[in-house]
C-alpha cells in the first residue's frame, strides 16, 4: 500500500511539475509580447518628440513636420535601417529581436512623417465640388500647423 501512495505522489508532482512549465512558457510568451508592443511605440513616441523638438521644418511647408538630420539624411531612417540590418545578420547576438524592434520603430517614425507629407500635399491639391482648392483656412491651423479640433458641448438642460 506505500508504494502505491507513493507512486500517485509522484504522478501527482510530475504533472505539477508540467503544469507550471506550461503555465511559465506561456507567461514568458506574453511578457515577449508586452516587451515589443512597448519597444516599438515607446521608440515611435521618442523619435516623434525628439523631430519636433530638435528638428528642422521643411523647407517647402513651414508648418509640416520637424525632421532631425545627420549630414542631409534623416536620422531616425538611418537608426531604423542600421539597426534593422544588424538585427537581420545576427549583429545583436541574443538581442536581435529588441533591435529588429526599435528598428521598425524608428523606421516607423520615417514612414508615418513621410506619409503625412504627402497626404498634406495631396489635400492641398484637391478641390471642392465647385473646383475652388480644399485648403484649411488659418483659422482652423493649430499654432503648429496641425488641425484644430473642435468640441461642441449641449446647452445644459
Amino acid at each position: 500500500m506505500a508504494f502505491e501512495s507513493l507512486a500517485k505522489v509522484k504522478e501527482l508532482q510530475e504533472r505539477l511539475v508540467t503544469r507550471m512549465t506550461n503555465m511559465r512558457k506561456r507567461a514568458e510568451h506574453g511578457i515577449a509580447q508586452a516587451m515589443a508592443i512597448v519597444e516599438v511605440n515607446g521608440g515611435l513616441a521618442a523619435w516623434g518628440y525628439a523631430n519636433e523638438r530638435w528638428g528642422d521644418p521643411p523647407k517647402d511647408d513651414p508648418s509640416g513636420y520637424r525632421e532631425v538630420k545627420v549630414m542631409g539624411i534623416p536620422a531616425d531612417l538611418t537608426a531604423g535601417l542600421a539597426l534593422i540590418g544588424m538585427a537581420m545578420f545576427g549583429g545583436l547576438g541574443k538581442y536581435d529581436e529588441h533591435g529588429l524592434n526599435l528598428g521598425n520603430a524608428s523606421t516607423g517614425a520615417f514612414s508615418y512623417r513621410l506619409g503625412a507629407e504627402a497626404g498634406r500635399r495631396a489635400a492641398a491639391k484637391a478641390t471642392t465640388t465647385s473646383g475652388e482648392p480644399a485648403q484649411m483656412t488659418t483659422g482652423q491651423r493649430g499654432q503648429y500647423g496641425g488641425r484644430m479640433h473642435h468640441v461642441e458641448y449641449a446647452p445644459a438642460p
